[in-house]
């Protein structure tokens, strides 16, 4: 961190007061400051062979053979800027992995199982925190859902009511039909398939 910066992190404890000298994860900026970070590390690589969120790098290639000059393009970049990577949260060649709670496969992309369970497996609300919840959770998947927000309006409509002074939740016939037609969706959504420009013809 930066030395006049370093006073800011401060923290107290029975053995004194301490500074962080590196950035630690739980600043308010530290997520942007460190994204700002890896796309300048990685600014000649990114959507050619890589791509980066914060801290979770995942680099493609069409063969094999591409994969390994491209993991050693990557390694180098990230020497090169003095950052390191824990070799136990590391996954190589894989044909399928999980990305930001999705499943990314050669053939394109679909929603995580674990999170589809967790969809499932949710209780009919009973407050309008509950229906806040609900709607996070399916929202994430709402690309793989076809009218997405046709079916979740009656959802909605609670949350627009919620502003009201002491309203409570007034769950209806129409509430019930949403949470249950998005659950349905959920649990039979498509692959997401990749768009290749090149092979696409316009007219």
């Amino acid at each position: 961190m930066d030395k006049d910066s370093r006073q800011k992190t401060a923290f107290v404890t029975h053995k004194g007061l301490f500074e962080f000298n590196v950035m630690p994860f739980g600043l308010t900026n530290a997520p942007a400051t460190f994204q700002r970070l890896m796309d300048i590390v990685l600014a000649g690589l990114k959507w050619q062979c890589c791509l980066v969120y914060i801290d979770d790098v995942v680099i493609f290639s069409p063969t094999f053979v591409q994969h390994m000059t491209d993991l050693e393009k990557v390694f180098q970049a990230l020497q090169a800027a003095n950052l390191t990577l824990k070799a136990a949260k590391c996954q190589f060649c894989r044909r399928e992995m999980r990305y930001l709670r999705h499943i990314i496969t050669q053939n394109g992309i679909k929603p995580d199982p674990d999170l589809i369970k967790s969809v499932t497996n949710f209780p009919q609300p009973q407050k309008i925190k509950d229906v806040q919840s609900f709607l996070v959770l399916t929202g994430y998947y709402c690309r793989f859902i076809k009218d997405c927000s046709k079916i979740v309006e009656p959802l909605l409509q609670q949350l627009r009511n919620s502003q009201q002074v002491n309203h409570q939740l007034k769950w209806s016939k129409e509430c019930t039909n949403a949470f249950e037609t998005l659950k349905k969706r959920l649990t039979n959504v498509p692959i997401i398939f990749y768009l290749f420009l090149n092979l696409m013809s316009f007219f």
